[in-house]
């Protein structure tokens, strides 16, 4: 988070964006270019319900940024004519304009860190479910006139359910499957989903002692960790923390600590819950994720980097610094892509480690890890001083090529900090308290006349 003075009030901080927003509009016929870290735009969040937000987890997706918020409150129902109570999540999901196409809510509140694919957001709720909401029944075109269409009896047009299905993953995991033991409706069981991984086929509800995989179209049980790895209990104590625990096509990747010894061991399990590859290792895991080909792990308190290929055969060691929690991943760049870079970013340095190469790329300083940071195919973002790089005194948003080039900085508006950072399309999203601002990724001639 980045320092500031003493709040600035909500409709200053707006009126000096919208002010932004204007001056760009008006310099645009003289010639302004507007360029990286210009203000595009600004967006409140509001909602919540009658009793104010709750949770909040953000998910950013390619073009999309989803929101997921715990709300209560009050809503009449007209058909029983009384009011009633609610508590649930809504997912949103926010276009690069800060536009809202995609809403939807489950049935209960949220109580762990959703999961996002090309097809589904998966969110963990109360009662140890998971509700998986299809993203193209939830999705709407705000141009499209049929939007709120009615039928010839004057009635609206039924829509289709956004939610694609709701499973009981802690009772699945701890009976079976049968659903007996892990509560009923009225009573919910108490363990809940602290994480949802996802890919395309499988989905992984995680909990403190164990982990459900479910099949990611139908929310069918595919099978449970304990089941899958009977030895794992011996490995005590068995805390499965989610940055442990990895989904990759048909592929679910599992790290545990190996009973009383210092090291770790990590597995790799087909759809079928099938053991298929396993690996010791001597030290203690932070976190895995995997990357094309290639496992890349921590080891515990970040001394050095690992990677292994699918049959858990080590590629390569290096000796260097990493983050205690799972870092981000740049997703692909193109035909002259340099490699997918996994950005461990410890202290004030970031370093880009090259997974196809096996090797640290470059490094980059004045990015702080206490602020956040963001990713794209462009490189990564940050938050860091703007005495740099030609910016203003003060706080600014920093971008730094796939290369380890500076690619620009800006300065922030007056008033705003910087809670979350989100490369969303060819915006970044920065969210402070309950608004929402957009600035441009893309380079430009800033503060050019021409």
């Amino acid at each position: 988070m980045t320092e500031r003075d003493a709040p600035t009030d909500p409709s200053r901080r707006r009126f000096l964006a919208l002010a932004g927003v204007g001056l760009a509009g008006a310099l645009a016929g003289c010639g302004y270019r507007p360029g990286g870290g210009d203000l595009s735009w600004e967006s409140s969040l509001g909602g919540g319900g009658l009793f104010g937000p709750g949770d909040r987890w953000f998910l950013p997706a390619g073009d999309w940024l989803f929101v997921v918020r715990n709300q209560s409150g009050r809503t009449f129902d007209f058909e029983d004519d009384a009011w009633r109570e609610f508590e649930n999540a809504e997912v949103t999901g926010l276009d690069p304009a800060g536009d809202a196409r995609f809403e939807a809510e489950t049935d209960r509140q949220a109580t762990g860190v959703p999961a996002v694919t090309e097809t589904s957001v998966f969110v963990p709720v109360e009662g140890g479910r998971v509700t998986a909401i299809d993203r193209d029944r939830a999705a709407f075109d705000r141009d499209d006139p049929t939007a709120d269409a009615v039928g010839s009896d004057g009635d609206e047009v039924d829509e289709p359910d956004p939610v694609r299905w709701r499973t009981d993953a802690v009772a699945a995991s701890a009976d079976g499957g049968t659903g007996a033991g892990g509560g009923s409706a009225d009573t919910p069981p108490e363990r809940a989903v602290d994480a949802v991984r996802a890919g395309e086929r499988l989905a992984v509800a995680v909990t403190r002692d164990g982990a459900a995989v479910l099949d990611a179209e139908s929310g069918d049980r595919a099978f449970a960790l304990a089941e899958a790895w009977p030895d794992a209990a011996d490995r005590s104590p068995l805390s499965l923390s989610p940055d442990r625990v990895a989904v990759d096509g048909d592929a679910v990747w599992v790290a545990l600590a190996d009973g009383d010894a210092e090291g770790a061991r990590i597995a790799r399990f087909d759809a079928a819950g099938e053991r298929s590859a396993t690996r010791p290792i001597e030290a203690g895991v932070d976190w895995l994720t995997v990357v094309d080909d290639t496992v890349v792990v921590a080891a515990d308190g970040g001394p050095s980097m690992r990677g292994f290929d699918r049959d858990l055969t080590r590629r390569f060691v290096l000796d260097v610094p990493a983050p205690t929690d799972r870092p981000l991943v740049g997703p692909a760049s193109g035909d002259d892509d340099p490699g997918r870079r996994v950005y461990l970013h410890r202290g004030e340095l970031v370093r880009a480690l090259d997974v196809a190469a096996g090797e640290v790329a470059w490094e980059h300083a004045g990015l702080p890890a206490s602020r956040p940071t963001a990713v794209d195919d462009r490189g990564i973002y940050g938050v860091g001083g703007g005495s740099a790089r030609g910016a203003e005194s003060g706080p600014a948003i920093v971008a730094v090529g796939a290369d380890g080039d500076d690619r620009w900085s800006a300065p922030l508006p007056e008033g705003v900090r910087v809670e979350e950072l989100f490369a969303v399309g060819d915006r970044l999203i920065v969210v402070d308290d309950e608004e929402l601002y957009g600035f441009r990724a893309a380079p430009g001639e800033r503060w050019s006349l021409l």
